[in-house]
C-alpha cells in the first residue's frame, strides 16, 4: 500500500510538472507570436503615418494653426485628405495635432479640431518622440476593451534662419480592428490549443489512474484466491484428523446422556456435548467451504428478519457485558438472493467483533437503508476505531488483532458478501468515535 501511495504522489507530481511545461511553453510561444505581430503591426502604421507626413504640405500645416479664415480653410481640407486617406488605407483613424497637443485635424469625428488630443496621453513617450522629428509606434494597449495601437511622424518643416528642421505638426495613424484580427485568433488557438492539451492530460490521468485501481484489486483478488487455496489445502488433511475426535466425543456425549436418563438424571451439561459437537462440526465445514469452490444453493430472503435473528442471538450476551444494541428503524421488506444463515452468520461476526473492539459497555448500532438497487447495512460501534492502519489488511485470512482469534472470521464474512453479489468494507465512524463495517448487497426484484 505504501508503494501504491508513493507510485501516486510521484504521478501527481508528475503531472503537476507536465501541466505546468505544457502551459509555460504554450505561454511563451503566444507571447512570441503576439510579439513578432505587434512588431509587424507597428511597422506598417509606421509607414502610413511617414508616407502621410511626407505628403502633407507644411505651409498647409503651419497656416491651419492660424485663427482666421485662412486656418479654417486649411483645416478643412486637411480634413477631407485625412478622411479619404483613411478609408483608403482602411485605418480606423488619421489626426493631425499642433505640438501643443491641439487636434488641427482629424477623420474621426470624436476628435474635433481646436480641442486637446485625449489620445495623446495613453503613450506620451512615443508622441516626445515624434515631437523631436523621430517617427514611433506605441506600445499595444487595451483602451475600454478595444486593442489600440497607432504611430506618430513628424511633419517637419525647414527654418532658414536657423538652417535647420523643426516639427509643426504631428500625424497619427490608428489601426482598425481588423488590425487587431490576427490577434484575437493567435489567443483563441492559444487558449483552445492549452485546453486540448490540459483536457487530454486528465482523460489520460484519469484513464491511468483507473487502470492502476483495477490492476491493484486483481492483484488483491489474487492474493486472496492463493490464500484460499493455500487455506483449503491445510483444512482439508485438518478437517479429517478433527472430525473422527468429534464423532467418538459426540456418541460418548450421546451415550452419557442415555445412562443419566436411565437413572433418572437430568443433567444439562451432558445434553451440551452433542450440541457443542454439532456446533464445531459447522464451523468446520464452513471453514471448508470457505476454503473451496462449494456451491451455496442462492434463494431470495428478507433482509430484516434475518439481521434481527442474528443479533438476537447475541442480545443477551452483550447485555450482560454492558453494550446495548440499538435495533434499526422498522421497515417494509428488503429482498436480496442469497443464504439466510450465511448472512447471519455474517452479523454475529461483525457484531462479535464490534463487541470486542469495544472491551467493555458501549453501544453497538444497527443500521439498514435501502439505496436505490441496493441495501446499505452498517455495524457500528463506539469503540476506539481501527487506528491508521490500512483496514483491507484485516480482511486477509489468518491476520487477527485478537489474542485468541483465529483470523477468518472477516475473510469469511467477505466471501459471503461477495457470494451475494455485494461488498463488505471497514472504515472508522466519520461522524464520530468508533468503526463502521459496511455491507453492500443488490436488491432483489
Amino acid at each position: 500500500m505504501n508503494s501504491r501511495r508513493q507510485w501516486f504522489v510521484w504521478a501527481v507530481l508528475a503531472y503537476v510538472v507536465i501541466i505546468v511545461v505544457v502551459t509555460l511553453g504554450l505561454r511563451h510561444l503566444y507571447v512570441g507570436a503576439r510579439d513578432r505581430l505587434d512588431q509587424a503591426l507597428g511597422d506598417r502604421l509606421l509607414a502610413v503615418a511617414t508616407t502621410l507626413a511626407a505628403s502633407l504640405d507644411a505651409d498647409q500645416v503651419v497656416r491651419a494653426t492660424w485663427a482666421d479664415s485662412t486656418g479654417n480653410l486649411c483645416r478643412e481640407l486637411l480634413t477631407l485628405n485625412l478622411e479619404k486617406q483613411a478609408r483608403q488605407q482602411d485605418l480606423a483613424e488619421i489626426s493631425l495635432t499642433a505640438p501643443d497637443g491641439i487636434v488641427l485635424a482629424s477623420s474621426r469625428a470624436d476628435l474635433r479640431s481646436g480641442e486637446p488630443n485625449a489620445y495623446w496621453d495613453l503613450d506620451p513617450a512615443a508622441v516626445s518622440l515624434a515631437l523631436e522629428g523621430v517617427p514611433s509606434a506605441t506600445r499595444l494597449f487595451n483602451l475600454q476593451a478595444t486593442p489600440q495601437k497607432s504611430a506618430h511622424a513628424p511633419v517637419r518643416d525647414f527654418d532658414p534662419e536657423f538652417a535647420d528642421e523643426f516639427t509643426v505638426a504631428v500625424v497619427t495613424v490608428s489601426g482598425n480592428q481588423d488590425f487587431f484580427g490576427s490577434l484575437a485568433q493567435l489567443r483563441r488557438g492559444a487558449l483552445l490549443t492549452g485546453a486540448l492539451v490540459l483536457l487530454v492530460l486528465i482523460l489520460t490521468g484519469i484513464l491511468l489512474q483507473r487502470v492502476s485501481a483495477g490492476l491493484a484489486r486483481y492483484q488483491a483478488r489474487l492474493r486472496r484466491q492463493e490464500n484460499l487455496v493455500a487455506m483449503g489445502r491445510m483444512t482439508a488433511g485438518i478437517a479429517h484428523e478433527i472430525r473422527n475426535p468429534l464423532g467418538i466425543i459426540r456418541g460418548a456425549g450421546e451415550h452419557l446422556q442415555t445412562v443419566l436418563q436411565g437413572q433418572g438424571i437430568q443433567d444439562p451439561v451432558a445434553a451440551f456435548i452433542p450440541e457443542e459437537v454439532d456446533r464445531l462440526d459447522r464451523i468446520l465445514r464452513g471453514y471448508l467451504s470457505f476454503g473451496t469452490d462449494a456451491p451455496v444453493e442462492a434463494r431470495p430472503f428478507d433482509l430484516r428478519p434475518a439481521l434481527r435473528r442474528g443479533a438476537a442471538l447475541l442480545e443477551k450476551e452483550l447485555a450482560r457485558a454492558g453494550v446495548e444494541i440499538q435495533h434499526p428503524e422498522p421497515g417494509g421488506p428488503i429482498l436480496v438472493l442469497g443464504h439466510a444463515l450465511r448472512l447471519r452468520q455474517v452479523v454475529l461476526n461483525l457484531l462479535l467483533n464490534a463487541r470486542d473492539a469495544l472491551n467493555g459497555p458501549g453501544a453497538i448500532q444497527l443500521e439498514i437503508r435501502r439505496q436505490g438497487r441496493q441495501v446499505r447495512v452498517v455495524v457500528r460501534d463506539t469503540g476506539p476505531g481501527l487506528g491508521d492502519g490500512d483496514p483491507e489488511s484485516l480482511f486477509e485470512p489468518f491476520r487477527t488483532t485478537k489474542e485468541k482469534g483465529s483470523g477468518l472470521g472477516l475473510a469469511m464474512s467477505r466471501r459471503c458478501i461477495e457470494e451475494m453479489g455485494g461488498t463488505l468494507t471497514l472504515r472508522n465512524n466519520p461522524r464520530g468515535q468508533g468503526a463502521e463495517a459496511i455491507i453492500l448487497l443488490p436488491v432483489h426484484e
